[in-house]
């Protein structure tokens, strides 16, 4: 009896022993699985990883081809520059001036810009604008001829008067005109403050020694010309006949300057071509001319009307030198 209980006993063992084999044989098949899983999906991660990498690896061959690509252009654009020849701006100064509203901005522009957008125009102190004349070679060097043109605002004379006085100027507009903002008529009042405003004690502030030593040219500008009616000969007549106290003491000058005065509507573009020929023709040195702008120059003086081209005008030069079209552009 206690045999068959050994026995029994044994056997239990025995199969007990069996039961654990086999959890921990299924235990580790299962890890083995898992683990043949999460290897290749490392696999996979890892195949992944070195595409990218792959990828990475081409792209900055690309970019260190462009970068190489980028260095040779500017080594061969540096080379270019250092063939042209080298730029050098001259600058002649003309100063706009008048009283508030006579048009002197829209004036201003429209002789250096015919083509500016004069309804966006508002009242300034000093707006500062340059037109570039000309470019003429000369060896290894351009030589930029300049126009800067100051258009004082009208409650600022006083403050012209000052840049007449400290600065070196080439050219001066003094523009009036025959009625006010949005006038219909001409307006007599208008002018008589005008004629007030530049009578003869007040023009001797504008004409001082360094004045009369610098400048080439002024100009009396009678704005607003659409105000009366007539042919133009007979418009012209008008306007310097109601201006004549500031003309004659303009004229008191002229054995010192070239006094010229012009009749014409900003407004309307008429004479205000001729200021640009005119400018250029008494302040540019005859050697700064070049094609473009004796063509322009020929161009705004066989278009002029008779009585604007009545004075004598001095004789354009031959230019042969061909050039870039002329650029204005505000100074800040």
């Amino acid at each position: 009896m206690s045999m068959l209980i050994a026995s029994c006993i044994l056997l239990a063992f025995a199969l007990a022993g069996l039961v654990l084999m086999a959890s921990r044989h299924r235990r580790t098949t299962q890890a083995e699985i898992d683990a043949r899983k999460r290897a290749e999906v490392l696999e996979h991660e890892n195949r992944a990883l070195g595409a990218k990498l792959h990828v990475a690896v081409e792209e900055d061959k690309k970019k260190v081809g462009w970068l190489d690509h980028q260095e040779q252009e500017i080594l061969w654009l540096r080379a270019e520059l250092e063939k042209r020849p080298k730029i050098t701006r001259k600058t002649y100064k003309i100063l706009t001036l008048g009283v508030k509203a006579t048009g002197k901005t829209s004036l201003t522009l429209k002789w250096a810009n015919p083509l500016i957008d004069l309804g966006v125009l508002a009242g300034t102190k000093i707006d500062r604008y340059e037109r570039t004349v000309s470019h003429v070679s000369q060896k290894d060097v351009v030589i930029e001829h300049v126009f800067e043109v100051g258009d004082w605002g009208g409650e600022h004379i006083v403050d012209a008067q000052q840049e007449l006085i400290g600065d070196e100027i080439h050219g001066l507009l003094i523009v009036v005109d025959l009625g006010g903002k949005d006038a219909k008529k001409v307006e007599p009042g208008r002018i008589q403050e005008q004629l007030q405003e530049f009578q003869s004690q007040a023009l001797k502030y504008f004409f001082g020694p360094k004045t009369v030593a610098s400048c080439k040219t002024v100009v009396l500008f009678i704005n607003k010309s659409d105000l009366l009616s007539g042919t133009p000969l007979e418009v012209e007549e008008q306007a310097k006949k109601l201006y004549a106290p500031l003309i004659e003491n303009l004229m008191k000058y002229s054995m010192q300057l070239d006094i010229r005065v012009f009749v014409g509507s900003a407004n309307f573009g008429h004479s205000t071509h001729l200021l640009f020929s005119h400018f250029v023709e008494r302040i540019l040195p005859k050697h700064a001319y070049d094609s473009q702008l004796l063509q322009r120059m020929v161009k705004d003086f066989s278009e002029a009307p008779k009585a604007a081209t009545s004075e004598k005008t001095i004789p354009l030069p031959a230019v042969s030198a061909s050039s870039e079209p002329p650029k204005l552009s505000r100074v800040n």
